[in-house]
């Protein structure tokens, strides 16, 4: 859709949605003049047709708008009707306080509001955590802990079902992943959630980019007129230490909200790592023990103002600065057929690198009117810079200890990554009274340089080797249009359906090797929902979807990085995107969630390691080579009794098959597996100030893409205490105690099998010490001098 027609299609939307509004605000207040928050004011027609709603706010006040002149306005908690009065009025007024009897009306609301642990909506699973326990007083990486359908493995976030996904907080995306995700998660206080909303179905407003689930964390909002904060900080201690440190601020007062986070983590980890390649003349056994160095530096700003009743404007800025250092100590022993070792390769690196990534979006959302017709506008900049300064160097020994003559081999490996993504989205909600309508347009800009540069050092003066350097530059632009639409087809059914078209351009150039690949491509992604409520208890859901996984910038450079003299890895130009069709079938009963879900990937890509015969050389490239299928069955409980035990566990069984195009070179696999999954939480004194807690979970072997993966399992345990009226929290959390998390991953290549060991430095004790401060802001409010007038309105 050109810019133009959408433009003109915003101008009628205002020119026939925005009419006069009348503004009516006032205060709620006891018989004993108590401000009653949360109570529902509603302007209902002479013919009792109710015309809109709000909720008084925590002083209870409310503001609620009028497109008549003439209504009645009612006051209603738990049903019953508090209060009913007409009114005429032809501006905007204050009506004053409004005194009502709320006593019985207290007496019942804790048990009649209360809402369910687990519900389904028509495209999204909602854990309502704000009613759980066991996140009380944790971060953000614990609250998805527990959170039905989510995996969290030593910060690693996984959907089940999906290959990965991506978080929003309060329906906008967070720009990180990896290491800055998960600090930035662990920044966040698990009380400042509301609910947090897995979307194993994104409908067609999102992007179709990767076999993604959405985990949207809808906050309590800040408090009315007041500011609140907290410092954090944490020590963990394996065979390294890692400190970190962190500083939340969050600011509300009039039309104005400021919120913010700062850390820092420093430190280290020591994994260990072992590779085995069984060739037909002699084995070739290698270890790899490493220093993994921390430094990184994160932060987030958010800031939005309510320009007037119908436009609210904002900014999200992200940034995060980091300084990781990786030391590799590797020795490759070279086995006879007879057992028997007949040379060592010694190799040692140092890789030193800064990583840099700034984000910002600017948004503004436009209310047309008072049944929720909007617009919004979002304009996002990320930019993301890396600089990776690799030495190594190799000697080679015989099995009696003496040096190989001329074996000494050092080198500089360099390179740089500079990536610039534009993106700009215009979304429209178009509440009709035959349907609820969604649709909008998005335009991204992305482009990347990077640049591999390789020095032999050997002689002692670096010498550039210019068949090994290279400059690469990717474009790719991509323009998308979508429509969704949401319609109740009975009182019990809900549908939601969308078609969203992508539309790619994209354009590699390899400079040195004079080599340019160009793909253009459009593709279509319909997603249907529909949500069957069997009866308050029930629901029952299914979900399809199609969607597109295109290969990271780095796997498309075809120049080589090396991890040692004998391994390097290298990118595929030609390496094309994949496709993912889902399906799956949802129940819901009470606090159980069950799951039965089908995914196909074709021409799916995997990182190959490729090894012969006639080389000892190992080659990482990536290929796609494989259609992959699978087939699984999820069910997830959650329990609590007596406020001493809550449960949240789960247990999958799946079935994988990867079906390779080269089999003769990589074989194809399947295999049945299934994983459990159990976090509980105790209760330990009358107060709820002591929690215990104890988490476990076990993965059968499995496959991940084409490799085999082993089993593995972890059991955590920790205990958390709150003190100083509950400002103050201290956590002590002892992670895999049994040392048994470590993966093996196998394959065949060429008939050559190869078996990776990793075990990532998981045991550890973690200390977390948390301090939460706020008040409530003192505002001046003057007063008119007809307030005793407006009383007597009542």
């Amino acid at each position: 859709m050109k810019i133009k027609t959408l433009t003109l299609i915003i101008f009628l939307l205002i020119a026939f949605n925005i009419n006069g509004q009348i503004k009516i605000t006032g205060q709620i207040h006891s018989n004993e003049n108590i401000p009653v928050p949360f109570a529902e004011i509603i302007l209902v027609s002479k013919d009792s047709i109710p015309l809109k709603s709000e909720l008084s706010d925590e002083n209870g006040m409310f503001t609620i708008e009028s497109e008549r002149e003439s209504f009645i306005l009612q006051i209603r908690q738990i049903g019953d009707i508090l209060y009913n009065k007409e009114f005429q009025m032809s501006s905007n007024s204050n009506i004053g306080i409004i005194k009502i009897n709320t006593t019985k009306s207290l007496q019942e609301v804790v048990v009649t509001f209360k809402k369910k642990l687990i519900e389904r909506k028509v495209d999204r699973l909602v854990f309502n955590i704000e009613n759980s326990v066991s996140a009380s007083g944790g971060d953000g990486l614990e609250a998805l802990k527990i959170t039905p359908g989510l995996r969290v493995n030593n910060g690693q976030i996984s959907m089940i079902g999906r290959s990965n996904m991506n978080i929003m907080i309060d329906d906008k995306l967070v720009n990180l992943s990896g290491e800055d995700l998960t600090v930035f998660l662990k920044n966040l206080r698990s009380d400042d959630f509301k609910k947090i909303e897995v979307i194993t179905n994104p409908s067609a407003k999102y992007d179709a980019q990767g076999n993604s689930g959405l985990i949207n964390i809808v906050t309590k909002g800040i408090k009315t007129d007041s500011y609140n904060g907290s410092i954090n900080s944490s020590l963990s201690q394996s065979k390294k230490s890692i400190g970190s440190g962190s500083l939340n601020l969050n600011y509300q007062k009039d039309k104005l909200t400021f919120s913010s986070n700062i850390g820092h983590s420093n430190g280290s980890i020591q994994p260990y790592q072992e590779y085995t390649l069984q060739y037909p003349n002699y084995l070739w056994s290698e270890n790899n023990l490493k220093r993994n160095y921390f430094n990184n530096f994160n932060g987030r700003i958010a800031v939005d103002y309510k320009l007037n009743s119908k436009i609210k404007i904002g900014a999200i800025y992200y940034t995060s600065y980091n300084l990781p250092l990786t030391k590799s100590e590797n020795n490759s022993y070279i086995y006879n057929n007879y057992n028997v070792l007949d040379s060592l390769i010694k190799n040692n690196s140092r890789i030193e690198m800064i990583r840099r990534n700034n984000s910002v979006n600017l948004y503004s959302i436009i209310k047309l009117d008072t049944i929720g017709t909007k617009i919004n506008i979002d304009l996002d900049y990320l930019n993301y810079n890396s600089n990776t300064d690799n030495s190594f160097y190799s000697n080679s020994f015989f099995s009696n200890g003496e040096n190989k003559p001329n074996s000494y081999f050092s080198a500089n490996n360099y390179s740089s990554l500079n990536i610039d993504i534009i993106t700009s989205r215009i979304d429209f909600d178009l509440p009709l009274k035959w349907i609820y309508l969604n649709f909008g347009t998005k335009f991204s800009l992305i482009k990347n340089n990077s640049n591999v540069y390789f020095y032999n050092t050997t002689s002692g003066s670096p010498s550039i080797d210019p068949l090994q350097t290279n400059e690469f530059i990717y474009n790719e632009d991509i323009q998308a249009i979508y429509f969704s639409g949401t319609k109740n087809l009975t009182k019990n059914i809900e549908m939601q359906f969308g078609l969203r078209g992508e539309n790619a351009q994209t354009k590699g150039v390899s400079k040195t090797l004079n080599q340019i690949n160009n793909n253009n491509y459009f593709k279509l992604f319909p997603t249907l929902s529909i949500n069957y409520i069997v009866n308050e208890d029930k629901t029952l859901s299914l979900n399809y979807n199609k969607r597109i996984n295109r290969p990271s910038y780095n796997l498309l450079n075809p120049f080589r990085f090396y991890s040692t003299s004998f391994n390097y890895s290298e990118g595929n130009p030609y390496l094309q995107p994949y496709y993912i069709t889902n399906i799956e079938l949802a129940y819901t009963y009470k606090n159980s969630y069950t799951m039965l879900y089908a995914t196909n990937i074709e021409n799916g890509y995997d990182q190959v390691t490729y090894v012969s015969q006639n080389s000892s050389v190992q080659r990482v490239i990536p290929n796609n080579f494989y259609n992959q299928i699978n087939y699984g069955f999820f069910e997830g409980y959650s329990f609590s009794i007596k406020d001493f035990w809550e449960n949240n566990s789960d247990i999958t069984i799946f079935y994988s098959k990867t079906k390779s195009k080269i089999p003769n070179i990589v074989p194809s696999i399947d295999k049945l597996s299934s994983s459990f999954n159990s976090n509980n939480l105790f209760v330990l004194d009358k107060n709820k100030k002591i929690k215990a807690s104890i988490d476990f979970m076990y993965q059968f072997p499995s496959l991940a893409r084409s490799y085999n993966l082993s089993s593995y399992y972890q059991l955590n345990i920790g205990f958390k205490s709150t003190f100083l009226n509950k400002k103050m929290q201290l956590a002590i959390n002892i992670i895999d105690i049994l040392k048994t998390n470590k993966q093996t991953f196998t394959q065949n290549v060429n008939g050559i099998r190869q078996i990776n060991f990793d075990y990532s430095d998981v045991r550890r004790i973690r200390f977390a010490l948390t301090y939460n401060f706020g008040q409530n802001l003192k505002i001046d409010k003057r007063k008119s001098s007809n307030e005793e007038e407006k009383r007597r309105i009542n």
